[in-house]
């Protein structure tokens, strides 16, 4: 098995997690491998106390995965934001590229955290 494939599987097992705690209503996942061992992963998942979760991931594996362009994308229902992870361009600068962005506004170095640890982080957040 590739390393993207083994990357996608893993991306496809830890949002399994929501569902293996009784916490997913619904979980939308897919994965668009392209030539030059690129891939686009999407997921969109309801949780039961009605957050959610968004995941666009644009990845090449060459030597290792990277993360071209991304946003992990955790809201409220309404869509207030509980907090997000991304490489987006900021303007201004903000002088570092991987960042996450909480509720309060703050915005603050971050890299892009493994799948089992950003849904560990929002099941912490959603069960308090």
């Amino acid at each position: 098995m590739s390393m993207l494939h083994e990357y996608i599987e893993k991306v496809r097992s830890g949002l399994q997690i929501f569902d293996d705690y009784g916490l997913a209503e619904q979980i939308d996942f897919t994965a668009e491998i392209r030539p030059g061992s690129q891939a686009i992963l999407k997921a969109a998942v309801i949780l039961i106390d009605t957050s959610e979760l968004y995941i666009r991931d644009f990845l090449i594996a060459r030597g290792n995965i990277q993360h071209l362009s991304y946003a992990y994308q955790y809201q409220k229902r309404d869509g207030a934001l509980i907090f997000r992870y991304d490489n987006a361009k900021h303007r201004p600068p903000l002088g570092f590229n991987e960042h996450r962005h909480d509720a309060s506004g703050d915005i603050i170095p971050a890299d892009p955290p493994a799948i089992n640890s950003l849904v560990m982080e929002i099941i912490d957040t959603a069960t308090r």
